[in-house]
């Protein structure tokens, strides 16, 4: 009987915590103010333009969330400045790779581009900066830690 009463207890607090658990969040809406993301990545240069997104990373479907800090990524498409582009891939090391673009921008990037992958000193997150020769146009990525 002990026992039984231990395990309607534990189901019960299981339940209790599964209910506290936040809906699904919704996709990320694109937002265009290009100053969130100017601040994000200051050594980029000029940002003209910008279609970002943040999501909140590690939500997995069904199961109980922990308690804890949430990482978020920050993904944009932007315009940069004159000259932006080419003072990215000079000042940084920069080798061929694609982008992962979150559905909401995926309308927006250009298919058969060849992007090169330029890392950015990290400030306490995982930042990259995804720029084609010859063009102002960028991807860029933050990522907390």
């Amino acid at each position: 009987m002990r026992t039984m009463g231990k395990t309607l207890g534990i189901t019960a607090a299981v339940v209790l915590i599964a209910a506290c658990d936040p809906a699904p969040p919704e996709e990320a809406a694109v937002r265009t103010d290009p100053a969130p993301v100017a601040e994000t990545f200051p050594e980029v240069g000029e940002i003209v333009e910008a279609s970002w997104v943040e999501e909140k990373l590690g939500a997995a479907e069904g199961r109980v969330a922990a308690p804890g800090p949430t990482d978020y990524r920050l993904s944009a498409l932007v315009k940069l400045g004159p000259g932006a582009a080419r003072k990215v891939r000079s000042d940084h090391e920069c080798h061929a790779g694609v982008p992962a673009v979150p559905e909401p921008l995926k309308g927006l990037v250009p298919s058969g581009v060849a992007w090169l992958s330029c890392e950015l000193p990290a400030n306490g997150k995982a930042r990259a900066a995804f720029v084609v020769d010859g063009s102002e146009q960028a991807f860029l990525t933050s990522t907390t830690m």
